[in-house]
């Protein structure tokens, strides 16, 4: 499960990169694309950390594991048109549908 996020997080930082290169370099728009990088890299730092700390059975990790894969699911569903956006929420559904029922193995480890 673990490199689900690890792929997650490989995906937004090259997003991040991409989307700078395109907004800076080509449109010539900087002042919006480190606005737009530095969420981009905030959500790929998320799920990097994620993906490092879900090894720990501790319940913490969990929620943040969660709340990190929730909120990105939901974010990308909103931009689901671009092909991109689409294969990041199909990887974020799947993610999501199985940390759910591993709740159990990190509620009770405490």
């Amino acid at each position: 499960m673990r490199i689900l996020f690890f792929l997650n997080a490989v995906l937004w930082f090259g997003y991040g990169i991409y989307i700078y290169y395109d907004m800076a370099v080509l449109n010539n728009n900087r002042s919006s694309a480190d606005i737009v990088t530095i969420f981009v890299f905030v959500n790929a730092v998320a799920m990097l950390v994620s993906g490092i700390q879900f090894g720990k059975l501790e319940k913490w990790t969990y929620y943040f594991a969660l709340v990190v894969v929730a909120a990105n699911t939901l974010l990308t569903v909103l931009n689901v048109l671009d092909l991109f956006f689409l294969g990041v929420f199909i990887l974020d559904l799947f993610i999501l549908l199985n940390i759910i029922p591993m709740r159990r193995n990190y509620i009770s480890s405490l």
